[in-house]
């Protein structure tokens, strides 16, 4: 313990403060003490100075601890006291009191006072990390969240940045993108308009660029503390360089095809577990921008038989949920070994993750082979897409059917196409809570409502046109689906998808 511990003692006994204070000049602890002789004294102490621990005595003249305890819950406090019933000591616990000390005659409780703070120390140390990895499990899930829920590539990347403030404090980043052995800067953030003007068209040769040449031989993170003392920075005289670096590969298969960048403006400033973070962040940053690239290709690509391959490709985009299922297997094996009746929730979780993913699978499949679309049940096709929003969400999802809805196969794709639309406008838009699926069908009409109690939207205003209603508007003109859009701020919104049968009317 050399570092300095800020200790409050709250002892109204003149030879047990003496007592507390002879004991720490014997043993040389490293204890910064303030003694207070009641609890008035002690909260006036208090709200001038911090402390790392309390002791304090159980009885005191205008109160006890518990009294203390229940005042300050944010301190932790060591209790310490000549009458060792064991109620006393339960209730003190219950109550928050980190450790419970009897004195003795002989103050030989002194000698394992110093035990007993470093024991609660480590204790709320330890706790502070399970809370800060539950914490980052939980960011990394939304982040996988919110990464799959574009496959635009422009978006993905903007998304990266977005959300690497929320995990890694920086003040300005940058995305690299890696072509033969050349890397480019494809996005960044907080940059001058100088520095984007600098490095526009600018082209970075993996190889001879110091820092750049060791991530991507050893696949490892890079932390620079003092730029202005490292002699491969690169350097131009019209752009202001950063104090600090950190950056971390993009790997996809093996192979890195980039590079996440951030920069600070105070040296020092990168420790390593911001570097465990970036490199837990970047891997899910391949797999969505693989998947985006994937997903470019095909919307580019005409011939059938490159179709197919990418389809099999296209599997391991399912590897960006499973990422977050890995990191938060890893945070339960942790906590099961420390409180196995903990992880019920979390297995629950982990499980709605797991068939997300497969279906998810399913329906990029679809996106690639329009046969398997017309091959499969309009109600398993929504089925496929509400697995994969509860995989992606903690949305409650309830899914009715009734009736018989098979329709023609332009038809069967158009309600396929709008369920698609407006599944994913609630994933990124909505903020709801829960989504409600009812498809029904009869002699007359087929019909699907989907109902969100999210946030809605004001239907006049313009900013309505963003959320991709025109799409799901020109899909159901091209089929004579009757198709209405409902919603108002702050009160959810409902899609009604009609298509009249022959014979039939419009409901």
């Amino acid at each position: 313990m050399n570092t300095p511990i800020h200790i409050l003692l709250v002892e109204d006994d003149a030879i047990d403060r003496q007592s507390f204070v002879r004991a720490v000049r014997k043993q040389r602890l490293p204890y910064r003490y303030v003694i207070a002789d009641d609890l008035e004294s002690a909260r006036r102490d208090i709200a001038e100075k911090s402390f790392d621990i309390v002791i304090c005595d159980y009885v005191l003249s205008d109160g006890t601890a518990l009294d203390f305890i229940n005042q300050h819950r944010d301190l932790p406090v060591i209790v310490v006291t000549g009458a060792g019933d064991q109620k006393t000591a339960v209730d003190l616990m219950k109550a928050g009191a980190k450790d419970y000390l009897v004195k003795d005659i002989d103050s030989d409780y002194l000698k394992i006072m110093p035990k007993a703070i470093e024991n609660t120390l480590q204790r709320l140390e330890l706790e502070a990390e399970q809370r800060d990895q539950r914490m980052f499990t939980d960011r990394l899930h939304q982040i996988a969240r919110v990464l799959n829920s574009t496959l635009d590539i422009s978006e993905v990347l903007q998304l990266i940045l977005e959300n690497i403030k929320a995990i890694i404090p920086h003040d300005t980043a940058n995305i690299m993108l890696i072509e033969d052995g050349v890397a480019r800067i494809v996005r960044h953030s907080g940059w001058s308009a100088e520095r984007i003007a600098a490095f526009a068209d600018f082209e970075f040769h993996v190889a001879s660029i110091e820092n750049l040449e060791a991530m991507y031989r050893t696949g490892g993170v890079s932390i620079i503390n003092d730029v202005a003392s490292f002699a491969g920075w690169i350097h131009l005289d019209s752009t202001t360089d950063p104090a600090s670096y950190l950056g971390a590969p993009i790997r996809v298969d093996g192979e890195v095809i980039g590079f996440v960048n951030l920069d600070s403006n105070q040296r020092d400033h990168f420790i390593d577990a911001h570097a465990e973070k970036l490199q837990a962040f970047v891997s899910q940053v391949g797999i969505a921008l693989k998947n985006a690239r994937l997903y470019q290709q095909v919307a580019e690509l005409s011939a059938f038989e490159e179709r197919q391959r990418l389809a099999r490709d296209l599997h391991d985009s399912v590897s960006q949920t499973l990422f977050a299922t890995s990191v938060m297997s890893n945070a339960l094996i942790k906590r099961w070994r420390q409180d196995p009746a903990s992880i019920g929730e979390q297995l629950s979780e982990l499980r709605d993750l797991t068939v997300g993913a497969l279906a998810e699978m399913r329906t990029l499949l679809f996106e690639l082979r329009p046969d398997a679309l017309l091959q499969s049940r309009l109600d398993e096709l929504l089925r496929q897409l509400l697995e994969t929003m509860r995989g992606r969400t903690r949305l409650k999802i309830d899914f009715v059917t009734d009736g018989e809805y098979a329709l023609a196969p332009d038809v069967h794709t158009a309600f396929f196409r709008i369920a698609q639309e407006a599944l994913s406008n609630i994933i990124k838009h909505a903020r709801a809570t829960h989504v409600t699926v009812h498809l029904r069908g009869d002699a007359e009409a087929v019909t699907l409502h989907i109902t969100d109690d999210g946030r809605g939207f004001d239907m006049v205003a313009k900013a309505a046109q963003n959320f991709g209603l025109d799409i799901m508007r020109e899909r159901a003109l091209a089929v004579g689906i009757d198709l209405t859009i409902s919603s108002q701020s702050g009160h959810g919104t409902m899609i009604a998808v009609v298509y009249a049968r022959d014979g039939g009317t419009l409901l």
